[in-house]
């Protein structure tokens, strides 16, 4: 697997909607588990969601625009106004106008492995 100069894994483009089982698995390795602000589930317990998503924004299935969620908070993500916003190799969850008027971004923790060394 390349990496670039930043330590985020090689996009892979639009060919396709779903993440493969490879880039699966360099998001595991990247990302070691849900990406949500103090969850602790494993890597195992995750799906890919993408930041941009594929059918509303023409989003890619590139692995910087990609994060694993556990299935509880892709959901609520999804179903609950909540989204993730990206910065270079900043992640930010922002919440609903219902639960922050401000919506306040929240950064997530490192999803770079070139700054993350153990999960907190």
């Amino acid at each position: 697997m390349q990496f670039g100069p930043t330590g985020q894994p090689v996009n892979l483009g639009r060919e396709q909607r779903f993440f493969t089982t490879a880039q699966r698995a360099a998001l595991a390795a990247r990302d070691d588990g849900c990406g949500w602000v103090d969850c602790d589930k494993p890597a195992s317990w995750t799906e890919a969601h993408h930041i941009e998503h594929w059918v509303d924004e023409h989003g890619n299935t590139d692995l910087a625009v990609g994060i694993l969620l556990c299935y509880f908070h892709h959901m609520l993500l999804h179903n609950n106004g909540w989204h993730i916003d990206r910065h270079g190799d900043t992640y930010w969850l922002v919440p609903p106008g219902d639960i922050d008027p401000n919506q306040t971004p929240i950064q997530l923790r490192s999803v770079n492995l070139l700054q993350h060394t153990t999960r907190p």
